[in-house]
């Protein structure tokens, strides 16, 4: 039986669990996957690729004034009163949450302005992978580089983290339950390897260790019918934690 010691007791519904990645160019094409997905997701990741399309706001208040989360994935990294700046405008505009990078002197900066916004540092890229980081000049193992900076991110008040799931199961021993955890780089067992994305998980392996949401991309934009996967993984979500 698979261990279950480290799943999220948090009171989440289980449908906003899984958040879909709206890695699009135009409104236009964000407003199609809206509609195609409809009901089957409750939660949306914006990110860069969206932003720059000049209609990022349009969508993300639409989105919540229909009932929907919007993680916003911009990872703002800059010198700590630009990015305090950046999160207090946003922090008006309605999203759950955002993405920075940081030391702790923008955290210090920025959790003074979220307003009801949660904080998500971002650890490791999980497009990472040992030369990567060897690169940056950190001599160690990549889940040594996350462990250090997720602890200074929540010991300065940052609410949670992003994080691949191989990562996740360390840090929720090291940092208890209260921090959110969300691991992107979700894949099927048969569809690991062959994109930019190294560090990969299955949907009930990132859970199991610890994942309180996944941002799902790829695995239901690929697939021949998306809502119907989106559906499946919603379904195989509420059994992992009925169960």
């Amino acid at each position: 039986m698979a261990d279950r010691s480290l799943l999220s007791t948090k009171s989440i519904a289980p449908h906003d669990r899984l958040i879909f990645a709206l890695d699009v160019p135009t409104k236009a094409d964000a407003l199609a996957w809206i509609d195609r997905l409809g009901d089957a997701v409750t939660f949306y990741k914006l990110g860069l690729e969206f932003c720059m399309s000049g209609q990022y706001f349009e969508v993300l208040e639409q989105l919540v004034a229909s009932g929907k989360k919007v993680f916003a994935d911009l990872k703002f990294s800059d010198v700590p009163a630009t990015v305090r700046g950046a999160v207090a405008n946003l922090a008006d505009r309605g999203a759950y949450c955002c993405t920075l990078h940081g030391t702790s002197s923008v955290y210090d900066a920025v959790v003074k302005v979220r307003g009801s916004m949660k904080l998500l540092a971002v650890t490791v890229l999980t497009s990472c992978g040992p030369e990567d980081v060897a690169e940056m000049g950190w001599p160690g193992a990549v889940d040594d580089l996350v462990s250090l900076r997720a602890r200074k991110a929540i010991g300065a008040g940052i609410d949670g983290l992003i994080c691949s799931g191989l990562e996740a199961t360390r840090l929720r021993r090291e940092l208890g339950p209260g921090p959110i955890i969300i691991t992107p780089g979700i894949r099927a067992a048969n569809e690991r390897g062959g994109d930019d994305q190294k560090r990969t998980m299955s949907l009930e392996e990132a859970f199991l260790a610890g994942a309180d949401h996944i941002v799902v991309g790829r695995p239901i934009r690929n697939a021949p019918d998306p809502r119907a996967a989106a559906q499946a993984m919603q379904e195989e979500i509420a059994r992992l934690f009925a169960a």
